[in-house]
């Protein structure tokens, strides 16, 4: 670990979500001959945490008090001094708050900042706040190209774009659709599956409306839902008023790779997105996705290539695009085959990890000159 530089990841916690996998991944990948990753969070642990403390990496829990808590910078400054932090990452607004005050507390250490997603333009008063942390940042990037320019206009960032990547899910899962169906116990029939915490950004319950008139065309179509959330009982609720073999509920899973390799369609029914790592790894699966045109969506799904993008909201639009998939077996396979290509031109972990590594090169060389 000699002349390695000790990294600070600030996230708010170690849930299964985007923002967390991601930090998780690229603290995993890091070199350690060169990089010593540390995460810290403030709104709590979390699953997350054992992929950590498989691989050797410190993470630590510094509780926010509710509400602002202004002192919370003066306690993370304190963990990064203890530590002997040079470089702080800090991922998404709110992380950005206490870490970019804690870095300049701890010896004006520099900061990149990545946003993942938020609703943009911000009420004024956070734009003041937001601007006022934009001069305090070393470097800033966002995963889309859409968000970054967002960010630019609005709260006066200069931030680039720097696209999520994933690890690759055929190397985690080798397996042909049968077999894994075979081994899950799913049974014949077209099979839909949605990847994502059971939370209101996700409008499962858009996705749950629509399955009567997909099912009109489709009859034995299925929809499996895998993820948690505090939306769980009323969705359950909801789809009893759907006949029981319409849905199935998967819960929390950490076999994603496997669920995609079952699959025949991937669908994103999200009201808002960043540039979804959910859907980058059903690419990466060589599954044919199905979406909603919001945020980065169209930055990953070419819609008519790699799946099909259907208007923000209409439930109705995409339970015909879901069903024309299905039913089009040929098409279906032309847009697996395209995704998985899109997947390996833009969308790989190792990509995203080079670029990330460089942007670290650049500040910590900045800060030593």
């Amino acid at each position: 670990m000699t002349g390695a530089t000790r990294v600070a990841l600030v996230i708010p916690d170690l849930r299964v979500g985007g923002l967390q996998a991601l930090a998780v991944r690229l603290a995993l990948a890091l070199d350690r001959a060169e990089w010593q990753p540390s995460v810290y969070t403030f709104d709590g642990e979390g699953p997350l945490a054992e992929e950590l403390d498989g691989a050797g990496l410190r993470h630590e829990l510094l509780p926010r008090r509710p509400g602002v808590d202004r002192a919370h910078a003066g306690r993370l400054a304190q963990a990064f001094r203890r530590d002997g932090i040079g470089l702080v990452h800090c991922h998404n607004i709110t992380a950005l708050f206490h870490g970019a005050r804690a870095a300049s507390r701890a010896g004006a250490l520099p900061v990149l900042y990545t946003e993942h997603d938020r609703d943009l333009p911000a009420p004024w008063r956070q734009r003041l706040l937001h601007r006022w942390l934009a001069r305090r940042v070393s470097a800033a990037v966002a995963v889309s190209a859409r968000l970054a320019q967002q960010l630019n206009r609005t709260e006066g960032f200069t931030a680039a774009e720097l696209v999520n990547g994933v690890p690759d899910p055929a190397r985690s899962c080798a397996l042909t659709r049968e077999q894994a169906r075979a081994e899950l116990g799913w049974p014949n029939g077209p099979a839909l599956l949605a990847v994502g915490s059971l939370t209101p950004v996700k409008n499962h319950a858009l996705l749950l409306a629509s399955l009567p008139a997909l099912r009109a065309r489709v009859p034995d179509a299925r929809l499996y839902v895998a993820g948690d959330g505090e939306l769980r009982a009323p969705l359950q609720a909801a789809a009893r008023a759907l006949p029981p073999d319409a849905v199935a509920w998967l819960g929390e899973r950490t076999d994603v790779p496997r669920l995609l390799a079952a699959c025949d369609l991937f669908v994103l029914s999200s009201r808002s997105e960043g540039l979804p790592l959910s859907l980058i790894e059903a690419h990466g699966a060589g599954r044919a996705s199905l979406a909603f045109d919001v945020g980065g969506v169209g930055e990953v799904l070419v819609d008519g290539v790699t799946g099909r993008m259907a208007p923000a909201g209409d439930g109705a639009a995409l339970a015909a695009a879901a069903a024309e998939l299905l039913l089009d077996a040929p098409a279906r396979a032309a847009c697996e085959r395209a995704a998985r290509r899109r997947y390996e031109e833009c969308f790989t972990l190792e990509r995203m990890v080079g670029r990330y590594v460089t942007l670290y090169r650049t500040l910590r060389d900045r800060r030593a000159a």
